[in-house]
């Protein structure tokens, strides 16, 4: 072991130096069939999922194992070990993808592939691959040492589970530098008149090219879809592990996994989209021609396929949550809700119908007319069509009512005197509290009943944000002929716009929101019985782990296709024959096929770690 550790060391130091001084005397090969560029693509997608898997997981497989320190339940140790068994497996498959991903950039791009290399040398061939051997030696210790590094030994082996991730995730942040280059590199400071190509190839530093635009929102951006990717592939493992499972303790405890993994994918994901907008704002800064090609041209139907998927996911996950609750036995409240409580969830919803259901009319309006003034005054402030001089006024004359009657309404409301100031600070939180508790109060039956409202809401919402304007594929292709039957009609084009879409998205996740505070809340107040949940809610777990394949497939097409015809844009161009942006058609085959063949690994790889030894022992015992 150790002679092949030091091999494989002198080979990552040795090689890529040699290589970085031979690719770009080679002539580039054609791959057949495909061609190059989906060869290139359908590798580094593969290689990016498997990454995606073997990064995420650690980090929610040592949260876990500490859970089970901390509260003695071994299903929690459980569960640690057996996603840990199958990322051992997985790891395998990362190596092996970013080989062949190496091998077709170094013979199909030489030309780009050596000037990446020349240019981030320390990073690509010393840091990353030093990295790789670190993080695979860190882990097989990990594994093998699980079972030696028990009882008063287990927090060494938590601190080697902390070591893992740490490598893995500055591993995610050495290779975004390069990738995320590609995309925007760095620019010339103001002032310089020097060309930018030549800026970087004679002035910028490896640091000035790795901290770009893009570097450091895509590190956050992946750190947490990699995080939801492993939960969605536990519940995965959970899922068929469920559907083998003979015994009502096994089906307990998959189900009790499942649940797990959920939770994790679905609490990750709710931080995604804000990743999500704050990586695409640096696009925005980076380069302005690049917003409107991403979402108003070319690239336009991708995101609403993707908002779509992600309105799918929510979809998935609410339905699972509905048919967790029917496992979970809560004791209703004898009487109905009381006038107060109602109150509360109104008055958390929109601010001064609780005071105008209990009778309060005018602390009720004077709320709403505060609210409105506060909000019309910020919304006048930051408008990009209102003059400055008429927000600042509109603000200096409203924002003072605004708190007047906010506050003297609020005191009315509580019959207490409150400064202004403190009472608009404490008022999200005493709203919130209602809310909450109005939610706790629920028996199960308004629980699956608001539930049931939420998921009849993310239809609705999914459905307004994949409506377009207009049933092409760019702007650019509605003409005066076509657009009477390619457009909206004008009583429904509201549907088509940002304000109706931000609403459609806010109401989808306010509901996963109000939906996991309905279950969590259930799950504490009432009785879990595992393993009696309905067999249809392990589909849902199935289609979550393949939803979220196709998404993360989906967005690397997009961020591919930034860049347009540059390999690194607007520096390096791709002058290859086989350049092309791929239409939404062509990319969901390719993105589809390139699913399934992942799915497909995966899955063996679940019935090799768990499945196999699971039948094995069934058959022992008969």
């Amino acid at each position: 072991m150790v002679v092949l550790t030091a091999c494989a060391i002198l080979v990552a130091l040795v090689a890529p130096s040699v290589l970085a001084q031979t690719i770009e005397i080679l002539k580039p090969a054609h791959f057949p069939y495909v061609g190059n560029r989906v060869a290139v693509w359908a590798l580094a997608q593969l290689h990016i999922l498997f990454a995606a898997f073997v990064l995420g997981a650690p980090i929610f497989v040592v949260i876990s194992e500490w859970l089970g320190v901390r509260s003695h339940d071994p299903k929690y140790d459980r569960l640690a070990k057996e996603v840990t068994k199958i990322t051992a497996i997985l790891y395998s498959m990362t190596a092996l993808t970013g080989g062949f991903f190496l091998l077709a950039l170094v013979t199909l791009y030489p030309d780009f592939t050596g000037w990446l290399f020349n240019h981030f040398f320390l990073i690509m061939g010393i840091g990353y691959p030093l990295l790789f051997i670190l993080e695979t030696l860190v882990l097989y210790f990990y594994w093998y040492t699980w079972d030696g590094l028990q009882g008063d030994k287990k927090g060494r082996h938590l601190a080697i589970g902390v070591l893992l991730n740490v490598i893995g995730i500055v591993t995610l942040f050495a290779i975004d530098g390069p990738t995320s280059f590609m995309n925007t590199p760095v620019k010339a400071p103001e002032g310089m008149t020097m060309n930018l190509r030549d800026f970087i190839e004679t002035t910028a530093t490896l640091w000035d090219k790795m901290n770009n635009f893009s570097w450091m929102p895509m590190n956050f951006h992946r750190l947490a879809g990699n995080v939801t990717f492993g939960g969605f592939i536990t519940g995965l493992i959970a899922a068929y592990m469920y559907m083998f499972s003979k015994t009502d303790e096994e089906r307990a405890y998959y189900d009790w996994m499942g649940f797990v993994g959920n939770f994790i994918g679905i609490s990750a994901l709710l931080v995604l989209p804000l990743m999500g907008y704050v990586y695409a704002a640096e696009f925005y800064d980076y380069d302005a021609s690049i917003g409107p090609y991403m979402m108003a041209d070319q690239l336009s139907m991708f995101f609403i396929m993707q908002g779509g998927m992600i309105g799918l996911i929510f979809l998935a996950s609410a339905y699972y949550i509905w048919m967790s609750l029917k496992r979970i036995e809560i004791p209703d409240y004898s009487t109905a809700v009381s006038q107060k409580l109602v109150a509360g969830v109104l008055s958390a919803i929109v601010p001064g119908l609780g005071q105008m259901y209990n009778g309060q009319w005018g602390a009720g309006i004077a709320f709403l007319v505060g609210q409105g003034a506060l909000l019309g005054s910020i919304f006048y402030v930051f408008s990009l069509h209102a003059h400055e001089g008429l927000g600042l006024s509109l603000l200096l004359l409203l924002f003072p009512l605004a708190v007047l009657i906010a506050s003297s309404s609020n005191a009315m409301t509580r019959g207490s005197s409150s400064s202004p100031g403190r009472s608009l600070l404490v008022l999200p939180v005493r709203l919130l509290a209602q809310l909450l508790l109005a939610l706790e109060r629920f028996g199960l039956r308004r629980r699956e009943l608001v539930i049931k409202c939420a998921f009849l809401i993310l239809l609705l919402g999914n459905a307004t944000w994949m409506t377009p304007h207009a049933f092409v594929g760019a702007v650019s292709s509605l003409t005066d002929e076509n657009e009477a039957f390619l457009s909206l009609p004008s009583n429904w084009d509201f549907l088509a716009l940002m304000p109706a879409k931000l609403t459609a998205v806010g109401l989808m996740v306010l509901m996963i929101l109000v939906s996991f505070i309905l279950y969590t809340r259930a799950i504490k107040r009432g009785t879990i019985r595992w393993g009696k949940i309905d067999f249809s809610s392990q589909f849902a777990l199935i289609f979550l782990a393949f939803g979220a394949i196709w998404t993360m497939g989906l967005m690397g097409v997009i961020r591919s296709s930034l860049r347009k015809y540059f390999h690194i844009y607007d520096v390096l161009p791709d002058l290859s024959p086989n350049n092309f942006t791929p239409t939404l058609g062509y990319s969901a085959v390719v993105i589809t096929i390139l699913a399934v063949i992942f799915f497909a690994v995966v899955s063996l790889a679940i019935w090799l770690a768990l499945g196999a030894g699971h039948t094995a022992k069934k058959g022992a015992q008969s």
